[in-house]
C-alpha cells in the first residue's frame, strides 16, 4: 500500500508542473521566443526598422557572428541584431519567453549584443509584462565586438517572461545592438518525471528495509 501511495504522488506533482512545448529550448538554453513591444527607433544596424518580420533578430540562438570571431560586421555576418542608433533617446525593447526563466544558482540571463563605448542600457525583468524589477545595466563595449552580458535573478524574482532593455546614454558612441537573449528554462517534463520516479524508488527501497 504504501509503495503504491508513493508512486501516485509521483505521477501528481508530475501532472501540476506547466510546460510550454513551443517554447525556443535549445541544448538546456531557453532562447527568447518573440518580441512583445519595442519603440519606434529600434532598427538593425544598417538602418531597417523593427517590424513583426523582422522579431527574428533577437529571438532563438545568436547569429549575428557567422565566422564565430566576435567582430559583427565582418562581410560573411548577417545584420540580425536590433537596437537603437547614437542619437534616439528613450529607446526600449522587450522580448518575452513561452517558457519562464528561474531562478537558480547562478547566472539566470545572457544578453549577447555590441554597443559603442558610452552606451548604457538598464535591463528589467517580469513574470506579468506589468510589474518589472531592475536586476542591472549593461555598459558601453568595443564598438562591433559582441559579448555576452550575465545577470542573476537571485532577490528579485522568479519564473520570468518578459526581458526588457532600456536606453539611458543618448549621443556620440551609445548606439546598442542585441543579438539574442537566453536564460535557464523550468526543466522539461521528462526531465521532472525521471527525477521524481528515482526519488521515490529510493524511498520504497529506504522503506522496505529491515
Amino acid at each position: 500500500m504504501k509503495c503504491s501511495l508513493i508512486l501516485v504522488s509521483t505521477v501528481v506533482l508530475v501532472s501540476v508542473f506547466p510546460q510550454s512545448l513551443d517554447a525556443e529550448v535549445i541544448d538546456g538554453v531557453n532562447w527568447a521566443d518573440n518580441v512583445t513591444a519595442y519603440t519606434s527607433n529600434i532598427q538593425n544596424y544598417i538602418g531597417t526598422a523593427m517590424d513583426v518580420t523582422t522579431e527574428f533578430w533577437v529571438t532563438g540562438v545568436p547569429d549575428a557572428d557567422a565566422d564565430g570571431n566576435g567582430y559583427a560586421w565582418d562581410a560573411s555576418d548577417s545584420d540580425t541584431v536590433a537596437g537603437w542608433r547614437s542619437s534616439a533617446p528613450n529607446e526600449s525593447l522587450v522580448v518575452h519567453f513561452d517558457t519562464g526563466l528561474v531562478n537558480i544558482p547562478g547566472d539566470d540571463l545572457s544578453i549577447y549584443m555590441y554597443g559603442g563605448p558610452s552606451a548604457s542600457a538598464s535591463v528589467w525583468v517580469s513574470a506579468d509584462n506589468a510589474t518589472y524589477v531592475q536586476v542591472g545595466a549593461l555598459g558601453g563595449g568595443v564598438t562591433g565586438y559582441l559579448r555576452q552580458e550575465k545577470f542573476d535573478f537571485d532577490g528579485f524574482v522568479s519564473d520570468v517572461y518578459y526581458v526588457k532593455v532600456e536606453r539611458i546614454a543618448n549621443g556620440s558612441g551609445t548606439g546598442m545592438f542585441f543579438d539574442a537573449f537566453g536564460g535557464v528554462s523550468i526543466p522539461e517534463p521528462g526531465t521532472i518525471t525521471l527525477l521524481l520516479v528515482v526519488i521515490g524508488l529510493f524511498v520504497v527501497r529506504r522503506w522496505k528495509r529491515p
